[in-house]
Order: C-alpha cells, then sequence, then structure tokens
C-alpha cells in the first residue's frame, strides 16, 4: 500500500475502529461537509482487516466495533485490539496508545485540534487500569470517543 493510501486507509478505520466516527472533511471552498457511509459500506470496508485477527471476528463483532457499543462483547474488544496494534496506534506489548500516531491520525481527521487531541490522548491512557490488551485498546477508544465530543469534535453518528 502507498504511504498517502496506507494513511487513508488508517484514518478511515480509526475513524470507525478507535471510536472516531466518519469525521468532516473540508470541500475546496472551506466549508466543512458530512461524509456519509452506511454501516455495511463500513463494515465491508473493515472486514478483511480482521483476517490476521485472533480470535478472527464475526461480522457481528464488528458490527459492533463500528457502531461502538459501550457495553462490546470481549471478541469485539480484541478486534479493536488487532486494529490499533495493526496500524501501529497501540504497539505489541503495551498498553496504552502511541502518543505520536495517534496524534498523527487525528490531526489528518481534525487538523485544528492539536492540542486537544494530544490532551485526550494522554488523559486517556492515563484512565487505563486494566492489564488485558482487548480491554485497554477499547477503554482508550471509548474514553477518547466521550471526550472528543465533550471537547466539540463534529462525529456523526453512522447510518444503519
Amino acid at each position: 500500500m502507498q504511504p498517502a493510501n496506507w494513511m487513508t486507509t488508517l484514518a478511515l478505520l480509526l475513524a470507525c475502529a478507535g471510536g472516531w466516527l466518519l469525521g468532516q472533511a473540508t470541500a475546496d471552498d472551506g466549508e466543512e461537509e458530512e461524509m456519509s457511509m452506511s454501516l455495511g459500506e463500513v463494515v465491508e470496508l473493515i472486514e478483511p482487516f480482521g483476517e490476521s485477527c485472533e480470535p478472527q471476528p464475526k461480522r457481528e463483532h464488528i458490527v459492533e466495533m463500528v457502531k461502538n457499543e459501550a457495553q462490546a462483547k470481549y471478541e469485539t474488544k480484541c478486534f479493536r485490539h488487532c486494529l490499533v496494534e495493526q496500524f501501529e496506534l497501540m504497539p505489541e506489548g503495551q498498553l496504552k496508545f502511541s502518543e505520536d500516531k495517534t496524534l498523527d491520525v487525528m490531526n489528518m481527521m481534525f487538523p485544528n485540534k492539536d492540542k486537544e487531541s494530544s490532551g485526550i490522548i494522554k488523559a486517556c491512557n492515563d484512565e487505563v487500569t486494566s492489564t488485558d490488551k482487548c480491554e485497554v485498546a477499547h477503554d482508550i477508544s471509548m474514553c477518547m470517543l466521550r471526550a472528543m465530543r465533550s471537547n466539540g469534535y463534529k462525529i456523526p453518528e453512522i447510518k444503519e
């Protein structure tokens, strides 16, 4: 995958997987326009990334992750971990998100919120209490979603 395509794919995946549902795109005239994909389209986009995950997710786990269900099944949490590890946002053997890499992705999606994004990542990493990698990936993602919403990030809901 070319670097630009890799970053675009990563941003789109994390927009769903990391709890940052398809944000806003900026049109040529500087106006923000809402990006829109259906639940099925997002699930189909993410499914291939589950092929190397253990346990391998079922479609129901991918749907649950895309919908950012707070009370997700353990398999869903493990799929979320697999994705953030694949994209090196949560390095193997670590129980925190990489602040630098996560900030890079957030800055691509929300370019004018650098300081807020950095604070969100740090605060959510600091909230980690579990020693289970799947629980940690899910907890940090849910924390970031809550913090982003409360800090005015434009995060539309995914359409079924």
